[in-house]
C-alpha cells in the first residue's frame, strides 16, 4: 500500500490524530530508506507514543509497516517480515 493510499483508508481515518501525524511523519521520512536506517525511527516512534500514553494496535502497526515496506526491495521486505515475526 502506498502512502497516498493509506491516507484514504477508513482505518487511517479512524486513528487518533496524534497517531495519524506520527504515521505521516515516519512515512515521509522513510521514503527510499534502508531497513537499518528505519529501525531506529520505529523505535523512536514507540517511545513517543509511550510518552503520550498511546500505543499502536496490531492492525495499526500493520498499516505502518505496509507503508514502510513500500519502495523497499523484495529482500528488505522479507527482512521486515522476518523481524515482525519476532514481535507477534
Amino acid at each position: 500500500m502506498s502512502y497516498e493510499e493509506l491516507l484514504t483508508t477508513p482505518e487511517f481515518q479512524k486513528l487518533h490524530p496524534i497517531k495519524q501525524q506520527i504515521i505521516k511523519e515516519v512515512a515521509e521520512k522513510s521514503k527510499n530508506t534502508s531497513l537499518e536506517t528505519m529501525l531506529p525511527k520505529i523505535m523512536s516512534v514507540n517511545k513517543e507514543l509511550t510518552r503520550r500514553n498511546l500505543n499502536f494496535t496490531k492492525s495499526e502497526t500493520a498499516l505502518l509497516i505496509s507503508i514502510l515496506k513500500d519502495g523497499m526491495s523484495p529482500a528488505e521486505q522479507q527482512k521486515v517480515d522476518m523481524l515482525m515475526g519476532f514481535f507477534h
